[in-house]
């Protein structure tokens, strides 16, 4: 039997240990920040992320030879990397904003204290001040109040969810405030069930939170009987509510952290409708930020239109055509002008940069109103991934294939070749078609020339064919079919039984759900959401890759127009631009249901433009089977 020391002296070894990583994290530290300076002198983006797979890499095979396995590796230094980033980007900042460098800064958010809002607010400014004074306010309108009255330097607002969507209450704030947006952060919403006292589930009957948590967590709150759910200003007014009351049968929905504060503990977490949760926050302050050149930016404006039809459309073409991309397009009513709307836009881009000025010089001409509320760094540091194969690898050079993503190769789905010198059709019924009619269409879009089949649910129409009889038809008449995927645990059965995964625009961002598909064998088609950014749209493609799959087919399905006459048109420019890069095979679907005198002119163009084939609705309304030949010409 070996000898085993004592508990204590492991634990003290530990701690010498644990003390000894944080003095070298704080040395790493301060070597960003000599590189960061170093930036200075010779100009270079903050990130370089070539670099950063390349250190990773790295990482990992010395990690490997100490016994450290690869996603340990990886998921602790994306985290040094990101601190090491926003240190930089703060320290060029300050630098470049002397007069707003302070030891002590007075930050208003939406309170009290343990609130997401007073999370974000520490996260934000522990980088920036050694110490904070915290004004916790109970609305938008008071907190920007304090900050115009000098009350405090700053204030954290919360403007939007990826589970619930933009807080329209302070967009209608903003539009009226004379600060300025001199920053930004996401952070991750993680919802929990919290209460005071000793209980279960079964005994609650009332529950305290903040309306939006409310709506994150909809569906865990229906599986709850007999519950009702009593709104607070905050989710930590919530918190002193529960922990006022001290009642088993009352509950709070919020972060565990801010529920600790007011001494609740967890009984169930993970209760967001949505595994990937996030929140976006803006940072005011009096006056405007200038941004080093070295970070990414953003600028966020508002503006109105005349009110004649498209008018807005020719707004954002100002913006396309300067080679600017729009991450935020919201729309607001103007008080005391009705069907009267304000829109507010973020794109990426430094108001400083050439590009940028000319873009809102011409806005200014072709606008009613404009007016810029801010440029700021850009904070949303995503990870460098490091795929699956990468990591299996025993070697930190990248591989010619992993490092130049050029040259464009095929997906093959049995017999079917998308991206090769065929224009391919994949076909199924029309949204107007019952499950029956749409049957008894599938044999003769076979006949007619379609490569592949589809049951019918690209704008997910309540009757489109079930599964499982597209699968029997697909087999008779031997043609590969499309199984559409909606959530992660329907990719285990249409990886099974379809022959290629389809991810709509809806759930263009559900990172599980991409991750999923990733993991399987079957060639995906990925929409893009109308409302998406190309940028956004290859990232969830990467999301998809990272995950080991490479067989992804991007799919075009039109940009919102915000014209109400016009609805969602097809974007040629897309698709022209994703053909010239040569990166993933292009299909293109018709938005609405176009008849045969729009629709083939369209689908011509899309193939003159570098679309590798086409995703169909055909049937009674819209376009006709007669038309499938015509395409091929």
């Amino acid at each position: 039997m070996t000898d085993c020391r004592p508990l204590d002296q492991i634990r003290t070894d530990i701690t010498a240990l644990d003390r000894e990583l944080l003095a070298l994290l704080a040395k790493r530290r301060d070597l960003s920040i000599e590189v960061a300076r170093s930036k200075i002198r010779d100009p270079h983006p903050v990130r370089d992320r070539q670099r950063e797979e390349a250190l990773l890499l790295r990482l990992i095979d010395t990690g490997r030879e100490l016994g450290l396995e690869p996603h340990y590796v990886t998921r602790l230094f994306h985290i040094v990397i990101e601190d090491s980033v926003l240190h930089q980007q703060a320290f060029l900042q300050q630098r470049i904003n002397p007069d707003n460098a302070r030891d002590l800064c007075r930050v208003a958010f939406l309170g009290p204290r343990g609130s997401y809002s007073h999370l974000a607010m520490q996260q934000y400014f522990g980088r920036r001040a050694a110490d904070l004074v915290e004004i916790d306010c109970r609305g938008f309108r008071q907190i920007v109040e304090a900050v115009e009255n000098g009350q405090a330097d700053y204030a954290v607002l919360p403007v939007e969810n990826t589970s619930s969507g933009s807080i329209n209450e302070v967009y209608d704030v903003l539009q009226h405030t004379r600060c300025a947006v001199v920053g930004e952060l996401t952070v991750p919403v993680e919802h929990c069930l919290m209460v005071a006292v000793a209980t279960s589930e079964a005994q609650i009957r009332t529950i305290y939170t903040h309306f939006q948590p409310a709506q994150q967590c909809s569906e865990y709150i229906a599986t709850l009987a007999g519950v009702t759910v009593e709104r607070c200003d905050s989710t930590a007014a919530a918190f002193l509510k529960v922990s006022e009351l001290a009642d088993p049968t009352v509950a709070a929905i919020g972060n565990a952290a801010g529920g600790a504060l007011y001494g609740l503990t967890t009984l169930r977490d993970k209760i967001a409708n949505q595994r990937e949760n996030f929140s976006r926050f803006v940072v005011i302050g009096r006056t405007p930020v200038e941004v080093a050149e070295q970070i990414p930016a953003k600028t966020t404006l508002i503006m109105s239109t005349a009110q004649q039809p498209g008018a807005l459309v020719e707004a954002l073409l100002v913006l396309r055509n300067h080679g600017l991309n729009l991450t935020k397009l919201e729309s607001r009513p103007i008080m005391g002008n009705p069907w009267e709307e304000m829109f507010y836009i973020d794109l990426e881009g430094n108001i400083a940069h050439p590009q940028v000025k000319a873009a809102l010089d011409e806005l200014t001409r072709t606008t009613r109103y404009l007016k810029v509320l801010g440029c700021y760094p850009s904070e949303q540091i995503s990870p460098t991934p490091v795929a699956p194969a990468r990591l299996a690898s025993t070697t930190a050079t990248p591989t010619a294939a992993a490092s130049n993503d050029s040259g464009l190769r095929p997906v093959r789905a049995r017999q079917l070749v998308i991206g090769g010198d065929d224009f391919v059709l994949l076909a199924g019924p029309a949204a107007s078609l019952s499950a029956r009619d749409g049957a008894l269409l599938l044999p003769e879009l076979a006949s007619h020339g379609a490569n592949a089949l589809h049951s019918g649910d690209l704008d997910e129409p309540a009757n489109a064919l079930p599964f499982a009889e597209l699968r029997l038809l697909g087999a008779r008449l031997q043609l590969p079919i499309i199984g559409r995927v909606r959530t992660e645990q329907e990719v285990e059965r249409y990886s099974r039984e379809a022959d290629l995964l389809l991810i709509g625009g809806a759930q263009m961002t559900h990172q599980p759900l991409l991750s999923a598909c990733g993991a399987t064998l079957r060639p995906v088609i990925l929409m893009r959401d109308p409302l998406a950014s190309l940028s956004d749209w290859l990232q969830a493609a990467d999301i998809i890759r990272a995950a080991g799959n490479q067989q992804v087919i991007l799919c075009e399905h039109g940009v919102r127009t915000l014209d109400r006459a016009q609805g969602i048109t097809l974007d040629l420019a897309i698709v022209a631009t994703l053909a010239a890069q040569q990166q993933y095979p292009l299909l293109v679907a018709l938005p609405g249901h176009p008849t045969a005198d729009i629709a083939l002119p369209l689908l011509r163009a899309a193939r003159a433009a570098g679309a590798h084939g086409a995703l169909l609705a055909v049937g009674d309304e819209g376009l006709p089977l007669t038309a499938l030949p015509a395409l091929r010409s």
